[in-house]
């Protein structure tokens, strides 16, 4: 049964209004719809009229009628939802969003913003190509399915499913970055296997054996196989190694590296031809680092054997427990010609007083090292000394050459957790100890002769007074030693050991001889410790730059940064001083 023509235009009166012919399209049309919302309204009106004066108007015909009107209508909502800021976003400009979130979860969020976004997203296959094995095989199937011919990255640990693993292996061609996670052998064989070897777009390895307490079951981790591993990944760009045996580097070669990160946590003595051997092989490397654990030694290695790696610009070599300095003995057999920054540091644990006598290189090795990573003259100087982590202390001593080229040599000491009581020297005392070797490594070399500038930071009060007369006089020696410095930088040291001559001091008066400056053109002061002494010690630096002028090598600068400057210090500097900057800053500003 019908309604009458003119009860439905009472009840619809946008019937008399609208033409009776499609109206001529928007100029903005709903993405992908092809018809404005003036022609979505008008279809659905003929509809409605079409039913009304149809004789056999069913249930059946009123359903489908329903459905059309819900679809024509959520189309209208969508169509009204892209005049939304958020909807006004250029598709290729929205499908960068996702690669800026840092986890997976995000674009997932992503993805549900709204269904415009979604719609867009969904069609982008490289926003879904990272794969957690671990989550399943109906995940990774549907993230396969999104990603559709986008190249994959695959994350994977033990006892994934072999029924998800064959999803992976089906496409192994497109495998780009593959991270191997708390694995063992067999694992790493299954996946150096797929596509028979040729992983021709995989440029990112990354993989992770346990620890070696965790071995004890897994008897088939301990023995590697004979042929390469990932043989066939001939353009492979990064290669990240975590270990727990050094010699394992022997059953990969990559000729085409360019980036290789190796921590191999040495239980027991090894050979460090093991890794020499396998740099070799790598002409194309840019970045090195590695840590290696105790046990490390060169034992094995040719006297004359010297790894060239041409390319390479960063290297860092750090060995742990390295009680004997090995770091300095391996690297002696490593150059690298254009390297722009190379960092050689060893730790040991706070009950071995030993070592900390021995905190950096000797003249044995250090002509060698020096000569192979830095070949212009050395330009700046840097000592520092911290406290990191709690009791750890870190220091490092790095030398910068004209062309900015620089080599750090690093010394750390770890916490182990000995009652004070049962250590040989005070934590606090070690710190002050390992900067007067770094001191006297500066003093003693004669390559450092034309350094230009020199920054020396440790930010720790003496309280042992003798140990401030020791610190006064290698701060004296080292001046004794150094030419005409362009910058002297001295940064959250106590100011004591620097400003003896001025102070009225008990124990510093005891000085063989006066502390001399050597011509400075700028000083800088930043955020000194004084204790108690902070009016006479900042008295004193005024002297100093009274000293320097009446020596005739006055100051051309002097900069201090620190709270509370006394009154009337800026002035006074100015008297002796060509150009006075202090400013007022906390030490967490800098």
């Amino acid at each position: 049964m019908g309604f009458p023509t003119r009860r439905c235009c009472a009840v619809n009166p946008i019937c008399h209004s609208l033409p009776r012919t499609p109206l001529p399209m928007d100029t903005h049309t709903y993405p992908g719809r092809g018809l404005s919302l003036s022609q979505l309204i008008f279809a659905l009106n003929e509809e409605l009229k079409r039913a009304a004066y149809s004789p056999p108007f069913t249930l059946k015909a009123v359903s489908q009628l329903d459905r059309d009107a819900s679809l024509a209508l959520a189309t209208v909502r969508e169509w009204r939802n892209s005049f939304a800021r958020v909807n006004r976003i250029p598709m290729d400009i929205l499908t960068l969003i996702p690669a800026y979130l840092p986890t997976q979860k995000d674009r997932f969020d992503a993805a549900s913003v709204c269904c415009h976004w979604r719609g867009v997203l969904l069609k982008h296959g490289p926003l879904w190509s990272q794969l957690y094995l671990i989550k399943g095989e109906e995940c990774v199937s549907t993230l396969l399915e999104r990603a559709r011919g986008s190249a994959l990255d695959v994350i994977t640990r033990r006892d994934i499913p072999i029924s998800t693993i064959r999803l992976i292996s089906s496409r192994a061609e497109r495998i780009r970055h593959l991270e191997i996670i708390r694995t063992d052998w067999e694992d790493v064989i299954t996946f150096s296997g797929f596509n028979s070897g040729q992983l021709p777009l995989l440029r990112t390895l990354k993989i992770d054996f346990p620890d070696l307490s965790k071995l004890r079951d897994q008897p088939n981790v301990v023995i590697p196989p004979s042929p390469h591993i990932f043989g066939g990944s001939i353009d492979l760009e990064e290669f990240v190694f975590n270990s727990w045996k050094l010699s394992f580097l022997g059953h990969f070669v990559f000729p085409r590296l360019t980036t290789f990160v190796l921590r191999a946590s040495q239980t027991s003595e090894c050979s460090a031809l093991y890794l020499l051997e396998f740099l070799k092989a790598l002409p194309m490397l840019q970045t090195v680092k590695v840590n290696l654990g105790a046990g490390v030694v060169p034992r094995g290695v040719p006297e004359e054997l010297v790894v060239v790696l041409p390319n390479v610009e960063t290297f860092s070599l750090h060995i742990a427990d390295d009680l004997t300095t090995q770091v300095y003995n391996i690297a002696a057999h490593i150059l690298c010609p254009r390297a722009r920054y190379a960092s050689l540091a060893y730790s040991v644990d706070d009950d071995d007083m030993s070592a900390i006598l021995e905190a950096f290189p000797t003249s044995v090795p250090w002509n060698t090292i020096v000569h192979q990573y830095i070949t212009s003259p050395i330009d700046e100087v840097a000592l520092e000394v911290k406290r990191a982590d709690g009791a750890d202390i870190e220091s490092s001593l790095t030398f910068r050459s004209s062309d900015a080229t620089a080599i750090s040599f690093g010394f750390n000491v770890d916490d182990t957790g000995i009652a004070k009581v049962d250590l040989d020297m005070p934590r606090a005392e070690m710190g002050w100890e390992i900067f007067s070797k770094g001191l006297t490594t500066i003093r003693d070399h004669p390559l450092l002769t034309h350094a230009k500038q020199l920054c020396l930071e440790h930010r720790a009060i003496i309280s042992d007074p003798y140990m401030m007369l020791r610190m006064a006089e290698e701060v004296r020696e080292l001046f004794g030693s150094l030419g005409p410095l362009d910058k002297l930088t001295i940064s959250g040291c106590d100011l004591h050991i620097f400003v003896a001559n001025f102070l009225d001091h008990p124990v510093l008066d005891n000085l063989e001889s006066p502390i001399v400056f050597p011509q400075i053109n700028e000083l800088i002061i930043l955020h000194p410790l004084m204790e108690e002494d902070r009016v006479e010690c900042m008295d004193a630096i005024v002297e100093l730059t009274s000293s320097q002028h009446a020596r005739g090598i006055p100051f051309d600068r002097v900069a201090i940064r620190m709270l509370d400057i006394p009154a009337g210090m800026e002035e006074a500097l100015k008297r002796w001083v060509g150009v006075v900057d202090c400013f007022e800053k906390w030490y967490w500003q800098e």
